[in-house]
């Protein structure tokens, strides 16, 4: 038994108890639903990766090996496996043979080198390692081998994917034994580690139970209508939160398959989506746009996906989805943090269009939203503030105590740190349902001599100009007035419009004179997350420096 220790949140003890009773928890082991998918679907196709195929049988087996494996090692309920992979099939067998020795998994995105991974491993100390012996240039073991020294930590167990390194244990000799899965694990015990993007800070290490984890699929897929049928298309690294829940968690609570690809590639997802019969795929706008442009520049005017594509992680212009929308891909705008993913979400089969374009969705069942003023006051519908969220999907606290003080109250709600406003709409019963507006992050409001504007906003007005592909805004110092809005563009190939054009058009627009720009920054790229976040930190360290007053 290992001995990981985390700073739990507080949370009042009715509410599991409030969840289960709605039906928006379920107190499973995810070994039970390994078995279950086993049984259940176990000659339907579970995985695609290029040229292999494993149906739910022979995932679940070789998931139940790499469970006895790792028992056979002393790896089990309480120790951390620490990996980092690519989207192949080998993935997802870790991933459901660390939940199935009972073990608490803590993926890491495959982009992070010595220093996010050093971090990492000092957080979480990990009693198993597993990676990818090579991957787009990148020697993996060694990555790790470094990365633990600097962290001053070592793993008992080393496991490499798809190759050999020094001291490392190769996957396919871990798969050779026994399979055990182990289906009476605590719902309520720590089960992953997930890391938050870091786009305004550092990465905040963040502890989910089972329950909280699969209480995401549970509720998502009565808005989606997900069954064994479906099939997703997962191009998103399944280490992080969109990736883990589309291509892991769904398909476990509904039997659906996913096909994995290891990197995004706009033109190679539509040949997928068509050859595979993909029903779903997610991500986040840079992908929805890229999406778009690729369909035209072949000429095709549809591309239905039934399931829809769920897009959140970052903001999502109208515009943008409207433009995904009419190429038949149903788009359904979301709202989630690590911390507590799939807070707001609509329903591609059920939700006309200006729920699930024009805003961030309704309040997901089981999920409440509290809207606080600058003085801590409730605000009303309409009425803009800081959002705290509580639900069935929430996590357990972080691993670093001051995170935790931070970031919960002793009411157990989440300050997310985002910035919006509720819309009352009557449902026509007497009854009233609420949708939400994400305007911003609390840190991306520009303080402009007292007055607050969202970048959100501003960011939305310059990408409707039809030779901009991407925009960011972030506070830029000000002499006199502290901040104003500073954009970084990224045109489209061949554009040439000038700063003057783009202020012109906002103003055309109808922006208010204080919030068009005046620090125009054209770039070649936007720094991103593996999730497709933009890096807003970076942005504002490379406006360090003189501005104009």
């Amino acid at each position: 038994m290992g001995s990981f220790e985390f700073a739990p949140a507080p949370r009042p003890p009715e509410l599991n108890a409030r969840y289960e009773r709605h039906g928006h928890q379920v107190p499973v082991s995810i070994g039970s639903l390994m078995a279950r998918n086993r049984v259940e679907f176990g000659a339907l196709t579970a995985v695609y990766d290029g040229d292999v195929r494993l149906t739910w049988r022979e995932l679940a087996d070789i998931a139940g090996r790499f469970a006895g494996f790792l028992g056979s090692r002393g790896v089990g309920p309480g120790d951390v496996v620490a990996w980092q992979a690519p989207n192949w099939w080998e993935s997802l067998a870790v991933a459901y043979g660390i939940w199935a020795a009972g073990a608490i998994s803590a993926p890491i995105v495959p982009i992070y080198r010595e220093h996010e991974v050093a971090a990492i491993v000092a957080a979480v100390r990990p009693a198993c390692v597993v990676t990818a012996a090579d991957f787009r240039g990148c020697r993996h073991p060694e990555l790790i081998d470094e990365a633990c020294r600097m962290a001053g930590w070592e793993p008992s167990v080393r496991v490499v994917l798809r190759g050999a390194a020094t001291g490392w244990t190769p996957f396919e000799t871990t798969v050779t034994g026994k399979s055990e899965i182990a289906t009476d694990v605590d719902p309520d015990a720590p089960a992953l580690i997930g890391f938050t993007s870091g786009t305004t800070s550092g990465a905040k290490a963040v502890v989910h139970s089972t329950r909280g984890l699969i209480a995401s699929p549970v509720r998502s897929t009565r808005a989606s209508g997900t069954t064994w049928t479906d099939r997703a298309y997962m191009p998103a690294p399944v280490a992080h939160a969109t990736g883990l829940l589309s291509a892991i968690a769904v398909p476990l609570y509904t039997g659906a398959s996913v096909v994995l690809r290891d990197r995004w590639d706009a033109d190679q997802a539509i040949d997928d989506i068509l050859e595979y019969r993909v029903t779903t795929s997610a991500g986040a706008a840079v992908f929805m746009k890229e999406l778009v442009d690729a369909l035209d520049r072949r000429g095709m005017d549809r591309l239905p996906l039934p399931g829809g594509y769920p897009c959140g992680g970052s903001s999502i212009p109208t515009s943008l989805a409207e433009a995904t929308e009419a190429k038949g891909l149903a788009p359904a705008r979301a709202f989630g943090m690590t911390e507590c993913p799939g807070v707001t979400g609509s329903s591609p089969r059920l939700d006309p269009p200006h729920i699930r374009l024009a805003t961030d969705g309704w309040i997901m069942p089981g999920c409440e939203i509290r809207v606080l003023g600058p003085d801590g006051a409730e605000m009303p519908a309409g009425e803009a503030g800081e959002f705290l969220v509580r639900g069935p999907q929430l996590a357990l606290g972080y691993i670093d105590p001051e995170h935790t003080r931070e970031g919960f109250t002793d009411e157990g709600w989440f300050r997310t740190g985002d910035l919006g406003f509720l819309t009352a709409h009557a449902t026509g019963d007497g009854e009233v349902r609420y949708s939400c507006q994400v305007t911003g992050r609390s840190k991306e409001i520009i303080n402009r001599g007292g007055e607050k504007i969202s970048v959100r906003e501003i960011e939305d007005a310059i990408v409707r100009h039809a030779e901009v592909l991407d925009a960011a805004v972030v506070p830029a110092p000000h002499e006199r007035l502290g901040e104003q809005p500073a954009a970084f563009v990224l045109l489209r190939p061949g554009a040439a419009v000038q700063p003057d054009g783009l202020a012109a058009f906002l103003r055309a627009g109808g922006l208010a004179p204080q919030k068009i720009p005046r620090i125009w920054r054209y770039v070649d790229d936007l720094p991103r997350t593996a999730s497709g976040k933009i890096k807003k930190y970076a942005l504002r360290e490379a406006l360090a420096g003189p501005a104009p007053a």
